[in-house]
Parts: C-alpha cells; sequence; structure tokens
C-alpha cells in the first residue's frame, strides 16, 4: 500500500476508499461509481493505479474522443477483446449482445470495470445510455462496474426515476501544502529544464540543482498562484516557466542562491505578471532549432538559452492573443461586463453606468483614497466575485443594442466559464451563482479593441 500512496501523494483517504468499494478479486464489484471533484484533483490516476494494483480488467473512455454512441460502444468492446477484431455496434443492443458474447467466453467471475472519463458529455447522447449504464450488470450478467468521472456535481445529471443511484465520491482540491509536496517531487524535472539548454559552471549548477532552492521559490510561487489557481496541471506548467526566470540571475552570477531576499524581488513581479498568462499556455521562447539554409550562419552563437525574453513580449503575445480570440460578439461584451463587475466596486455601478446619475460631491476622504499609491488600485488588487444579476446588469449598460434575456445568452456564460476566461459555476442559477472574470488588464483592454470599446472609461481606477 505504501508503494501505491508514493505513487499517488496527498489521496490516501481516497484511495482506501476505492479498495474498499472494488475489494478482493473474487468479490463481486459494485454496480457503479460516481466520482466528482474539480479538474487536476487525480480523479482517474487514484482510479487507475488502483485497478492495475488489484489486477482488473478495465478500459478508459475518454468521453470526448468519443463523441457518439457507436463510437462509445465500439471502443468499450474492441478493448475488452482478448484479439484485434473489428467491432461493429449501430445500437444499445449490440452492445449488450456484445457483452453476453465476452460473458460466455469467460471461464470465470473475472471483474470489469468500464471508466468514463469527463462523464458530463453522456449527457448530450440519448437519455438511456446513462441509465443503462448504471445497471450494466442486470443486463449481461458480468462482475462489471461503471465508473462515471466529472468535475460536475451529481446533481447535474438528469437521471430517470427508479434508476439505481450510484456510490458516490468527491475529491477535494489539493490544499497549499499538498500542492507543495507534489509538484516538489519533480524537482529533477524542474531542474533538468532550466540546465538542459545551456552551459553553466559546475559551481551554480550545484546550486540550482538543490531542493532548498526549488523549495524556496515554490514558497514564493504558490503565495502568488494558490488563490486564483488550484488547478495542479496549469499550476505545474507555471511553476516550471517561472522557475526559469527565477534561476536567471543565479546562473548570470548577478544574485546568490542563498540570497533569498534579492530572489523575492527579483521574481515578485514577475509572478505577478504572469498571472496575466495563467491558462493562456502563450509560449515566449525562441526556437531552439535551426532553420533551412542556415548551415553557414552564426547559429553557435545563439545556441545559449536566451533569457532576454522579457515581460514586454509576454504581454505583447497576449494582445496578440486576445485580438485573435475568436469570441462571438456578445461573448466578447459579456466578458467585459465580467471584469468591470470584478474589478469596480458595485457601490460605484450607478455613477459609472447610469446616465442620469445626479451631482455627487466629492469628500476630502475621497479625494485622498484616490491620491494613494497605485499598490491600492482596484486592477491590482485580484478580480472581486460578482453576481449573475450584477453581470447582466453591466452588460446591458455598456450594449449600445437593446436585445432579450435569452438561453443562447446565458449559454454563452457557461462557455466562458469553460473556457476558463470567468470563475464560476456553468449553471445559471439566479440565487446562487457567484462569477469571477480571471483574466488580466491587458487581455480584456485588447478585446474591447475588437468591438470598439473603450473600457478605461468604465473603470473606476482611471476616472
Amino acid at each position: 500500500m505504501q508503494e501505491i500512496y508514493n505513487k499517488v501523494p496527498c489521496r490516501e483517504e481516497q484511495l482506501n476508499d476505492l479498495f474498499d468499494y472494488f475489494g478482493e478479486y473474487g468479490e463481486p464489484l459494485p454496480c457503479s461509481l460516481f466520482i466528482s471533484g474539480n479538474m487536476g484533483t487525480g480523479k482517474t490516476l487514484c482510479v487507475e493505479t488502483v485497478l492495475r494494483y488489484l489486477g482488473y480488467k478495465y478500459v478508459t473512455v475518454n468521453c470526448i474522443e468519443c463523441y457518439s454512441p457507436k463510437i462509445l460502444y465500439e471502443e468499450i468492446l474492441s478493448s475488452l477483446e482478448d484479439e484485434e477484431v473489428n467491432v461493429k455496434s449501430d445500437s444499445m443492443l449490440d452492445f449488450i449482445n456484445g457483452l453476453v458474447r465476452i460473458q460466455e467466453q469467460q471461464t470465470s467471475y473475472d471483474p470489469i470495470v468500464l471508466i468514463f472519463d469527463r462523464a458530463e458529455r453522456l449527457r448530450s447522447m440519448d437519455h438511456s445510455i446513462i441509465c443503462t449504464f448504471l445497471r450494466l450488470r442486470e443486463l449481461c450478467n458480468l462482475n462489471i462496474c461503471s465508473v462515471f468521472i466529472t468535475h460536475l456535481i451529481y446533481e447535474n445529471f438528469d437521471f430517470k426515476m427508479g434508476v439505481r443511484e450510484p456510490i458516490k465520491m468527491y475529491f477535494s482540491n489539493y490544499d497549499k501544502e499538498e500542492l507543495f509536496k507534489i509538484i516538489l517531487l519533480h524537482h529533477k524535472s524542474f531542474v533538468r529544464h532550466v540546465l538542459s539548454a545551456q552551459d553553466v559552471d559546475n559551481d551554480i549548477r550545484s546550486d540550482v540543482e538543490k531542493p532548498e532552492l526549488f523549495a524556496n521559490f515554490l514558497n514564493a510561487f504558490l503565495s502568488v498562484f494558490y488563490r486564483p489557481c488550484r488547478d495542479l496541471i496549469e499550476l505545474q506548467h507555471m511553476a516550471r516557466v517561472n522557475f526559469v526566470k527565477y534561476c536567471e540571475p543565479i546562473i548570470k552570477a548577478e544574485i546568490q542562491a542563498q540570497d533569498l531576499t534579492k530572489l523575492w524581488r527579483h521574481i515578485s513581479p514577475i509572478l505577478k505578471t504572469s498571472l496575466e498568462l495563467l491558462y493562456l499556455r502563450i509560449s515566449n521562447s525562441k526556437p531552439q532549432t535551426q532553420s533551412p539554409g542556415k548551415e553557414n550562419s552564426d547559429w553557435d552563437d545563439h545556441k545559449t538559452y536566451n533569457f532576454e525574453n522579457t515581460l514586454k513580449e509576454e504581454l505583447t503575445s497576449t494582445k496578440t492573443f486576445a485580438q485573435s480570440f475568436e469570441l462571438p460578439y456578445y461573448a466578447k461584451y459579456l466578458l467585459i461586463a465580467s471584469y468591470l463587475a470584478s474589478y469596480n466596486p458595485p457601490k460605484e455601478d450607478k455613477r459609472l453606468f447610469m446616465k442620469n446619475h445626479g451631482k455627487q460631491r466629492k469628500r476630502m476622504q475621497q479625494v485622498r483614497a484616490k491620491a494613494k499609491i497605485n499598490e491600492k488600485l482596484n486592477t491590482q488588487l485580484g478580480p472581486k466575485v460578482f453576481t449573475l444579476d450584477r453581470l447582466l446588469a453591466i452588460f446591458y449598460a455598456i450594449l449600445e443594442e437593446k436585445i432579450g434575456l435569452t438561453s443562447n445568452l446565458l449559454a454563452q456564460i457557461a462557455t466562458l466559464v469553460e473556457l476558463k476566461l470567468i470563475a464560476g459555476t456553468k449553471e445559471i442559477d439566479l440565487d446562487t451563482a457567484k462569477y469571477k472574470c480571471i483574466v488580466g488588464y491587458d487581455f480584456i483592454s485588447a478585446i474591447s479593441q475588437t468591438v470598439g470599446f473603450n473600457i478605461r472609461k468604465y473603470l473606476y481606477d482611471f476616472i
């Protein structure tokens, strides 16, 4: 068991529950499991690790790739066959007959597990598909279990009456200490990424390879990124990008590896600016391969890693990316409205968005507050949460046209959440929905330019 805990750290409780559910080899499996939790919380990894340890036969199906029932059925049946055969299954009846044929070929009651990753995509198929998978054992007389893995909660799945409910499991987000522990395990790969493209002195190399240096960087990195992002995959990517910049002054011999204060002053503004690139995956490194026809050029002078990719180039890439972002017209205005709702105080909405808001007398307290240094600006303090009704009120205030509130308009909000431009629930619930815009000023400014909207005019920091 300790070997399993080492492969999947910080998930001991969930692993123990999975071992209890799947049981010993000869025991019957549960009919179905429903595993929910945010992305990057180790749901699929835990299930597959436990099944490999137990030696069970399992099939993992990505419901995004298997976008139709026919492809889904054929993928499962072909994976369960011992030999490579051409399987055709056009309907649920063909699928059940294929499972019965597999059952007749078995000599024992061997366990079989079907894992449906991104199971929320099954909701767009025939309603009978999920119901059938929930009670698959009754239809084919196999020791089979269906595992649904999704980032949605169980209540978001519309099951028919009388359906056998699955066993529910929830994977919570990693806390700060757990994220630190998991990323620290990949310390050597981070160091190889920094040292692979350049020649470094042995003394500096030994300093960069020390786990203490990477641990200090992780503390600084998570202090900035933990609040806006809990996705382990995205955090690992951003940590890999920023660790290169953290080691830059050490490799150039400008700062000693032991001088934590100077290293923090160096990396702090870089980390805050890197929040602009969160989830965008914009590459700012120049190609390390030689172009055709350049055999006689001075390529050797440029083999070393280029540290001159400054923040200015990153922000330029962000603007270019934002301007080429293919969002619908109203979705762009919804994104602009969400940014205004996140970075403007709610009490200032009347003055900012209503034409006849009346005169406002300036008090000395307000004047002094506006005279504070830029560190106190709302656009630098991070986004604040807002409700759906406030978002729609700002949207209609900044939109010159008069359009009705349609289901298509509300669906575009869910699309912005799916694209990780807005953080919040994808389901529209007027009572509980809370949202937060997670794009930066440069990105939203570029989006505003594509629709001819002056966003500075409606930001409280610039009036």
